[in-house]
């Protein structure tokens, strides 16, 4: 009976995994900066995404930091759905790999969260009422799912 326990949460961690993942790559896609003003009492609010044309303008505050460490989130749940697949369904245990993923995913998030705020205070630097947009949310959120995801199995209760 143990056995079939350890199998399922094997099947429920990979399933964060690829929760995790599609978090940050939908996070990476949707919009990264809001900007909100009011206009004779009317608020309108307008978003920017990752690859929107504003950012190639010139003077325009640099997206570089924010696409890396979406790369790197993204990267490290990668590893950490290669290292599920391999652990649930081939059942080769490579805890190494496990560890670099989760490692990896959880600076990722973090980087999303440090790139996304330092965007938002570069932005707020210009003109005033921009904010984090829900792509920073969700890459972050997405970033800490996988590598709980990929840390958990690494607990001694699920070995």
């Amino acid at each position: 009976m143990e056995e079939k326990v350890k199998k399922l949460c094997g099947y429920i961690f990979a399933a964060l995994v690829v929760v995790g993942l599609v978090l940050v790559i939908v996070g990476m896609c949707i919009d990264i900066i809001t900007i909100t003003a009011s206009v004779l009492g009317v608020t309108v609010s307008e978003s920017y995404g990752l690859f929107h044309d504003m950012w190639s303008a010139p003077g325009a505050p640099s997206t570089t930091f924010l696409l890396i460490a979406f790369i790197v989130a993204i990267a490290g749940a990668a590893v950490l759905l290669v290292d599920a697949i391999l652990r649930v369904f081939l059942g080769k245990d490579i805890k190494i790999v496990r560890m670099l993923g989760t490692a990896v995913a959880f600076v990722g998030a973090v980087l999303i969260l440090v790139a996304g705020l330092m965007l938002v205070s570069e932005c707020n630097d210009i003109g005033k009422g921009f904010s984090a947009g829900a792509g920073v949310w969700l890459g972050f959120i997405g970033g800490l799912v996988a590598a709980v995801g990929g840390g958990l199995p690494l607990l001694k209760a699920f070995n």
